[in-house]
């Protein structure tokens, strides 16, 4: 998700781990699933789950808390796969595991500050591009195509 620097609206979709807000562009969102157990895909990364079937594509679904490096041993029974496009074709779509979808808002460049004061794992560090301030919670705006070169690397 890019900084919101115009005088333009942009609709995010808001989702919690571990009790923190994090947000996708409500555009690249293709699907919201409840959770479905993945198959396991053998000598794949520790945080990638396995694949789902959605409508025929073979999806890889990620642990976002593990691989945040936020971990929460709570019960989740909210627990939804969010399915995004990573790249503009939707020829590429990576489901996230996350502990409950919260939100869809609109937010304008008045609510957004490039600063991010949540610490997450080193490695996907640099896919938060900024942070949303919404009533009295914080936000942290995911950059879906930086995260999705770190999940293919």
């Amino acid at each position: 998700m890019a900084e919101n620097t115009e005088n333009t609206v942009t609709s995010v979709t808001t989702f919690k781990i571990a009790g923190e807000y994090f947000g996708f562009e409500t555009m690249k969102i293709r699907h919201i699933l409840e959770y479905v157990a993945p198959t396991n895909v053998p000598l794949s990364k520790d945080y990638i789950m396995g694949v789902i079937n959605n409508h025929g594509n073979m999806v890889p679904v990620v642990n976002t808390s593990d691989m945040f490096g936020i971990k929460d041993d709570s019960d989740h029974p909210e627990a939804s796969i969010v399915i995004v496009a990573t790249d503009d074709a939707n020829d590429s779509l990576i489901g996230f595991l996350v502990d409950e979808v919260d939100d869809v808002f609109d937010y304008t460049p008045e609510m957004w500050t490039k600063e991010v004061v949540m610490q997450i794992n080193e490695s996907v560090q640099g896919t938060l591009s900024g942070t949303i301030k919404k009533d009295d919670k914080f936000v942290y705006a995911i950059n879906i195509q930086e995260l999705a070169k770190v999940i293919e690397n």
